[in-house]
């Protein structure tokens, strides 16, 4: 099934409007955030599955961008460094979810052309 015109343009376009949150591991941080509200360091690792070096230039690119907060401080006396999505950021997810539906909707409702 090809994608036509409008449909390419509008995914083409949902990818140009964001591109700073539409990185695959940046969206994949927020994505989680927004279902978990906040996610310490090790955790975020170990679920996406990311080293610390690009874990942690993704979090201070997406706390540049006001949509996380990062914090540290003591869990069982130990340093901590917690993620949270910030109000923007669970707006923004939110957002980039609708349209992604939107477009999802689109393709599934999309009759296949015949090819005779």
């Amino acid at each position: 099934m090809g994608l036509d015109g409008d449909l390419l343009s509008a995914l083409v376009g949902l990818m140009e409007e964001d591109r700073e949150t539409m990185v695959p591991t940046r969206l994949s941080i927020l994505v989680y955030l927004y279902f978990t509200q906040n996610a310490t360091f090790p955790v975020l690792q170990k679920k996406l599955g990311l080293t610390s070096g690009n874990l942690s230039s993704h979090l201070r690119k997406l706390e540049e961008l006001g949509l996380i907060r990062i914090s540290k401080r003591f869990v069982d006396l130990k340093p901590t460094t917690f993620a949270v999505l910030t109000k923007e950021g669970a707006e923004r997810v939110r957002n980039q979810m609708v349209r992604m539906r939107e477009l999802v909707s689109m393709v599934v409702n999309k009759e296949p052309k015949s090819e005779e």
